[in-house]
């Protein structure tokens, strides 16, 4: 699980950004966090505040590590905060797998090209380079002794080419290194302003491209009704073929069958786009999810629910939004609710009073905005 994240000069991050994750001692809403680490957060912050892009920051790993992951093609163009002299944008990561620390930093010249890069397990150092002074790697891992360390002119990730050159044993160090992989392996940056297919997402090519796709062909479409009918949107619904022949999920109106992605209101357009990564929540698919403005188009109550919803899942969640009416104890806790506004903070850190679970989270929070 992810402890702490820092970032510089990504986008628009100039100074060191930190992000703790540690929680705090509340007895009640135990199950939002876990192994003393916020496992379901909700973040707020003034537009421009950079909540996207701390998504987008948090996520990275998986562009480098990743083949051919799905991205948003403006890092591409937009990756290094504009500033004169910025060269490199730079990451550090700390995770807790089994109880033990594992540290991951680095330095990216560009959304594929790593400058530098450390890996520490348990206060060991395993993988280090430094491209600015020399093409050698010092790589310290059972069963990748037989591995260059000259990396040359290659700007690949040094954790990559141990991860695709290397048979590594069953060492300790190692199954950490494994967890770390596999958590990287299942984070996910996603939101459903752009509803017209699954939605803007940076995470492992899933190779889905339509909605109705992966819930036709993961047998879901009866789960999916029934989802959206506790949702407050009474519907039937069918599988049938359009003009072109593919399958695709219709509203059954008894006479007549309407195709779900033509007339679906933006609301239910983007609760199906939630519903698409939700089966890959229950399927243990996401280990972290950053889901940007998650409620964008949801009536409060049913925001109240998704927030639920998620809490009940066993990977990392944040989730960014400008909707108060959801800070409330009822659903998380005060150390689970972030401000971002140049640095993050929960919302116990603003305030000198001591927050307790009968408190009104909202109203102080526009009391400090105010």
């Amino acid at each position: 699980m992810l402890h702490k994240f820092s970032v510089k000069n990504f986008r628009n991050f100039t100074d060191w950004l930190t992000f703790d994750l540690s929680s705090q001692q509340y007895e009640f809403n135990a199950h939002t966090v876990l192994d003393g680490s916020v496992a379901h957060g909700i973040i707020y912050g003034p537009n421009g505040s950079g909540k996207s892009n701390l998504g987008l920051a948090m996520v990275d790993p998986v562009l480098h590590l990743l083949d051919s992951p799905s991205h948003l093609n403006t890092l591409d163009s937009n990756y290094l905060n504009g500033r004169a002299g910025v060269k490199i944008a730079e990451f550090k990561f700390d995770f807790c797998f089994d109880g033990v620390e594992v540290n991951y930093a680095y330095g990216k010249q560009s959304r594929t090209q790593m400058i530098y890069e450390h890996l520490t397990i348990d206060g060991e150092k395993v993988l280090h380079i430094d491209r600015r002074k020399s093409p050698n790697a010092c790589i310290d891992l059972q069963g990748a002794e037989s591995l260059k360390t000259n990396i040359g002119n290659s700007d690949i990730s040094l954790l990559k080419y141990v991860r695709s050159n290397a048979i590594l044993d069953e060492a300790p160090t190692n199954k950490l290194l494994g967890k770390l992989l596999a958590f990287i392996d299942g984070m996910v940056f996603f939101r459903s302003l752009d509803y017209t297919r699954t939605g803007e997402y940076v995470g492992k090519n899933i190779g889905v491209k339509r909605l109705s796709q992966s819930i036709i062909d993961g047998g879901a479409l009866k789960d999916f009704e029934q989802f959206l009918n506790e949702a407050g949107i009474t519907c039937s619904l069918v599988v049938d073929a359009s003009h072109n022949g593919e399958k695709n999920i219709y509203f059954d109106f008894g006479h007549t069958k309407l195709e779900f992605g033509l007339v679906a209101s933006t609301g239910t357009l983007s609760l199906g786009i939630f519903y698409f990564w939700w089966l890959r929540f229950k399927n243990q698919d996401v280990t972290f999810a950053y889901i940007d403005e998650f409620d964008a188009f949801y009536h409060h109550t049913l925001a109240t629910n998704i927030v639920d919803k998620i809490t009940r899942t066993h990977c990392q969640t944040l989730m960014t939004t400008h909707n108060t009416g959801i800070m409330s104890n009822d659903l998380l806790r005060p150390d689970c609710y972030f401000v971002l506004d140049k640095t993050i903070k929960p919302i116990t850190a603003l305030t000198g009073k001591e927050l307790r679970k009968a408190h009104n989270l909202e109203k102080i929070y526009k009391g400090l905005s105010s």
